[in-house]
């Protein structure tokens, strides 16, 4: 029997496809599928694959979009650290988001200088859209971003937009660390709400940013505070090994596997798991997650390691 040609891949190999003509078990061609058949027979498996993803797994995802993408920005030396005031602007990561093996969206992260209220403050911000393929069928557009001040590097205003199908969320919360509150709005309902905050309270995005020179210790389990569902929550660390991990640009990099740890909606997996995997050395950098959950794995990879990370 003729062996199947298979692709080396990051997420495992995957049988190589030379022509749309089917062969039977005696080697025999089997019926050609035009084009269009092609089509639709992809189309429709393509929207089963996507409608089980996104019931179940976008949050996953945007999980691993933030957690991973957020404390791989924290890999910039010196960026906005207190005592150097630095910025990296224009520098970006990439990372690439599996399905199984099924590329389906592409994720960036970039810090900018920006002015809120006359102030001088940084823009870290995430992007992820789905790619040409699932574009057509189930689109995402997500847009999370957090402004913090530049010495402290705490939070002033983060927004979270995503488009995702038929569903759609916009808000905004400001950040009062003076007076002790934060105010959340909907920009398309219209709700609002405020709530009491901690001296320290940060949101998901400036509390991986403010990570950026941590060392984890094989064995220990880390425990802090973030923001939310407009709520502060518990959030562990747990730091599993040591692992190494192949990038799509082929560069193999030594690193430590976490497994976090927590219960608020849309950000950490409530009935699976999640592992993600950094650099052991500041500055860190995520170069892998996944998370899964019953019935999908999720996957996002980094591209390249940044300049001061190589």
């Amino acid at each position: 029997m003729e062996k199947q040609g298979m692709v080396d891949h990051p997420c495992g190999g995957v049988p190589a496809v030379a022509d749309p003509v089917h062969r039977g078990r005696d080697g025999g061609r089997a019926v050609y599928l035009h084009p269009v058949l092609r089509g639709w027979v992809l189309n429709a498996a393509a929207r089963t694959v996507l409608s089980g993803w996104s019931a179940v797994t976008l949050a996953a995802l945007r999980a691993g979009l933030l957690v991973t993408a957020l404390l791989a920005v924290s890999s910039y030396r010196g960026v906005f650290a207190a005592e150097e005031n630095i910025l990296p602007v224009g520098q970006r990561l990439h990372f690439r988001i599996y399905w199984g093996i099924i590329p389906v969206a592409e994720t960036s992260v970039s810090v900018d200088r920006v002015e809120l209220d006359a102030c001088e403050a940084a823009a870290i911000r995430v992007r992820t859209r789905s790619n040409a393929v699932v574009e057509k069928i189930y689109p995402v557009d997500d847009l999370i971003e957090s402004i913090v001040d530049p010495c402290t590097l705490l939070p002033r205003r983060f927004t979270k937009k995503l488009s995702e199908g038929r569903y759609r969320c916009n808000e905004v919360t400001e950040f009062d660390h003076a007076a002790g509150m934060a105010r959340w709005r909907s920009l398309l309902s219209g709700r609002t709400k405020e709530y009491s905050i901690e001296p320290d309270t940060r949101d998901i995005v400036s509390f991986m940013f403010s990570l950026r020179t941590a060392r984890f210790v094989p064995g220990r389990r880390y425990h802090y505070r973030v923001m939310a569902d407009e709520k502060i929550y518990d959030l562990w660390l747990r730091v599993l090994g040591r692992e190494e991990v192949k990038l799509l640009d082929g560069t193999r990099v030594e690193c430590l596997r976490l497994e976090p740890e927590a219960a608020f909606q849309g950000l950490f997996v409530r009935k699976g798991r999640m592992w993600i995997w950094v650099t052991e050395s500041p500055p860190l950098v995520v170069t892998r997650m996944v998370a899964r959950v019953p019935v999908a794995s999720i996957k996002m990879i980094l591209e390249r390691l940044p300049p001061d990370a190589e």
